[in-house]
């Protein structure tokens, strides 16, 4: 068991008992209480080492634990329970309650080891005093509540404290106070509102408005009240009358159980197991809490903990600042004054105002302004009236209130405080408001809920901000893979940031759409989700080799053959040129000279067509006819002599790839690259997205799949219906494919033309219909190719896409 040298513990506050409150009982040292209102449940397995009870009276919210103590820990006990209390008071207690009738009399029961009785009963008399141990000594004093009862006061180590017990006004009480400067503070009862005035008559205790009277007897100005006894029943109304009676002097405060009260060499201090907050406040804090740590919008975070400060201590007004990155000024967030129906920051817009320098510009703290001052020393400032202090700048603040007609008055200063004891914001709140409008100064409890809330605030907002930093990772990472696969091909390199556009534009304008799209509703987390599918629909390209990706003539492999084929030509032009010069020198007639120079020419004209026709089917198109395909491999078959062997003008692997029908790939080579879309899912599959983004696999590697089924994706995902994120970037990689005019292996289409081939894939059922139909009745598409397209593709749309 534990108690701290220098300090009393309550282990029962309340003037009577219920789930949520205990009854009188304060520890003292290791071994001592005063009254036994709440031993067992306050102290648990540590109730044994209680040796000394000091009672205050016998009524029964102050000895019910003695039974009980008694009972559970008889057989640990090695030595008796001395029960102090005055004459009468121990006389009650074997008489009505240890009479063998209701409970036994332990005071004749031996312990277990034979050596003494269970208890032992010792009275004391008024002004008695008993040394406990080198520390602490406690002495009984007169009170005003049975003909028996007593109060305490505690010493150690010359500090002492009063504990008026139960009573009615008592004179003596307030006299030995101004006659003992070692009495540093009194816990005084107040346990009925002040209205019940002859109730607390009859039952001699004090209401608030008793005791304020009672301290005018009060001839010093240091010393602290702390409050007990209150009934839990009258809580709420009397929290609030000792409140507005001020009856909490020097920071004093209404104890709850389990406070600790530390008797120290320069003052009485206190700190709390549980702070002095309702059921009700306690839950509106968790509720809070949960707020918090749930908002992702940064914005509407920066409300919620002001409104949630505001509203817990009823404060007319507020500022949240943030410490700036740099950590030398002070960043205004969220303004906000009820009773001016001012409101700035937030969701309402940045505010313009200068950022407050945290230090001088010699270097020096800012100690003059209290929220830098606050934030430099991480300590929290209660001003009951900024118009009185001196320690403060308040230029500004008298500035608006006489621009306003406002009066700032009381002024509360919280740091937020991160997991790393760092300051990294300030709560600033104006003019705590009584019932009547009046404002008032912050109060304890004040401190304690705007200190919790501030920390949770500021868990919340490393949070958010961390969240934000490895999103903002995210998307760069995302974003530099797509920029070095644009960089593999000067052709294609803006692709992947345009389907990426048009796709984050159209799932936008669907999730705002009324009409059509009126039920669908994407999150923010879909909308990014996605955003980077778009991103990272073409990751697989990483591994498409580069003379596929930039293949823009269909002889191209790592180089142009057409070179080679041009070559080839010269060749057999070299040979019909030493052909015809041997046949002119075999003859002398001029007749047979002219018809071999006619045929001459004619096979060079011819051989010049066939290399420029050659040339130009290396060029992909939309389609090839098979007339060309034939001419093709006509050509292919005339002969030349290489190293003396004759062999085809134009090779197999030359006829296929200048054979193909459209595009400038062969089947093997659009295989190569349509494989891109399975090691896109692929790739993206083996990636830990969190939660939120777990579709993104299957949305990047469904854009080439067909609405009506099959396309070509990875086999695990082919086969699954698409969703209409899957449909809404397979219409924007297709569009903006259609109207690209960086490709080399086709020319660009116009704009009518590239939407006349979206209504053919509409009516193919390759695409959806109604996105398509919604990005155009939207004009999504001419924003697009205004921004994209050249004078040359803006022609005339005469595509009508309601009959389709």
């Amino acid at each position: 068991m534990k108690v701290m040298k220098n300090s009393i513990k309550v282990l029962g506050a309340y003037g009577s008992k219920s789930l949520d409150f205990s009854t009188t009982c304060i520890q003292i040292n290791q071994n001592s209480v005063i009254d036994a209102g709440n031993i067992v449940k306050g102290l648990g397995i540590d109730a044994q080492y209680i040796d000394n009870i000091f009672l205050t009276h016998s009524h029964l919210d102050h000895l019910n634990d003695i039974p009980y103590i008694l009972d559970i820990f008889f057989e640990k006990r090695k030595k008796p329970i001395t029960i102090y209390g005055t004459s009468k008071t121990l006389e009650n207690l074997r008489k009505y309650i240890l009479n063998w009738e209701i409970w036994p009399d332990f005071s004749e029961i031996e312990l277990l080891n034979k050596k003494s009785k269970a208890i032992v009963f010792k009275p004391i008399n008024i002004n008695e005093t008993i040394i406990l141990d080198d520390d602490t000594k406690i002495t009984a004093i007169k009170n005003n509540h049975t003909n028996s009862s007593c109060g305490y006061i505690i010493t150690k180590n010359q500090n002492s404290l009063l504990f008026s017990s139960d009573t009615y006004c008592c004179d003596s009480i307030w006299e030995t106070i101004n006659n003992n400067l070692n009495i540093k503070a009194a816990i005084i009862d107040v346990s009925f509102p002040s209205k019940f005035k002859q109730l607390a008559f009859d039952s001699k205790h004090l209401t608030p408005a008793l005791l304020s009277e009672q301290l005018k007897k009060l001839k010093r100005d240091d010393l602290r009240i702390y409050i007990n006894h209150i009934k839990p029943a009258y809580e709420k109304i009397l929290r609030k009358e000792i409140q507005d009676y001020d009856l909490l002097l020097n920071e004093g405060k209404i104890l709850d159980d389990g406070d600790v009260i530390s008797l120290s060499n320069e003052y009485l201090a206190y700190n709390t197991n549980r702070t002095n907050i309702n059921k009700k406040e306690i839950k509106k804090l968790i509720d809070i809490g949960k707020s918090l740590t749930s908002e992702k919008n940064f914005d509407v975070l920066m409300e919620k903990i002001l409104l949630g400060a505001k509203e817990f201590s009823d404060a007319d007004g507020g500022t949240l600042y943030l410490v700036t990155e740099d950590e030398k000024r002070l960043k205004f967030q969220v303004v906000q004054t009820d009773s001016l129906s001012i409101k700035m920051g937030g969701t309402e817009g940045k505010i313009i105002w200068p950022e407050l320098p945290l230090y001088k510009e010699d270097g020096k703290p800012n100690e003059h302004m209290v929220a830098a001052l606050c934030a430099l020393e991480g300590k929290l400032i209660n001003i009951p009236d900024v118009y009185e202090t001196k320690d403060f700048n308040f230029e500004g603040t008298k500035k608006f209130d006489k621009t306003t007609g406002y009066r700032t008055k009381s002024m509360l200063v919280i740091p937020m405080k991160n997991h790393e004891d760092d300051v990294i914001g300030v709560l600033q709140l104006l003019n705590k408001m009584d019932d009547n409008g009046n404002a008032i100064t912050f109060t304890n409890e004040d401190k304690q809920l705007i200190e919790s809330m501030a920390s949770q605030a500021a868990v919340s907002i490393t949070n958010n901000r961390l969240i934000t930093e490895l999103e903002n990772l995210l998307d760069s990472f995302i974003k530099s893979i797509a920029t070095a696969i644009g960089e593999k091909s000067e052709y294609t390199g803006g692709h992947i940031n345009r389907v990426a556009e048009i796709a984050e534009t159209l799932t936008k304008a669907i999730n705002n759409d009324k009409t059509v799209f009126k039920d669908i509703n994407f999150t923010p987390d879909e909308i990014k989700q996605m955003s980077r599918a778009a991103w990272l629909h073409d990751i697989g390209k990483i591994v498409t080799p580069e003379y596929v990706v930039d293949k823009g003539k269909k002889l191209e492999t790592i180089y142009d053959r057409v070179n080679t084929v041009k070559a080839k030509f010269e060749i057999v032009k070299k040979d019909y040129e030493l052909e015809y010069y041997k046949e002119i020198s075999n003859t002398s007639s001029i007749k047979e000279k002219e018809q071999l120079r006619i045929a001459f020419q004619n096979k060079i004209t011819s051989l010049e067509e066939d290399l420029d026709f050659v040339i130009s089917c290396n060029t992909g198109g939309e389609f090839m006819e098979d007339k060309k395909i034939e001419r093709i491999k006509e050509i292919a078959k005339q002969k030349l002599k290489i190293n003396g062997e004759d062999t085809n003008l134009l090779s197999e692997d030359e006829v296929y790839n200048l054979c193909i029908k459209k595009g400038t790939l062969t089947d093997e080579e659009r295989d190569i690259i349509n494989n891109h879309v399975t090691v896109s899912y692929k790739m993206l599959e083996t990636m830990p997205f969190p939660k939120k983004l777990k579709r993104v696999p299957v949305i990047a590697g469904s854009h080439h799949k067909m609405v009506k089924g099959g396309g070509y994706s990875a086999p695990e995902i082919l086969d699954l219906p698409m969703t209409i994120e899957d449909k809404i970037l397979a219409v924007a990689d297709v569009f903006e494919a259609l109207t690209a005019n960086d490709r080399p292996y086709k020319k660009a289409n116009s704009l009518n033309t590239s939407l006349r081939i979206l209504s053919f894939m509409i009516k193919d059922q390759h695409l959806d219909r109604d996105i398509v139909k919604f990005f155009v009745d939207n004009n999504l598409h001419l924003d697009y190719a205004n921004k994209y397209l050249s004078e040359e593709q803006m022609d005339e749309i005469t595509v009508d896409f309601e009959n389709i």
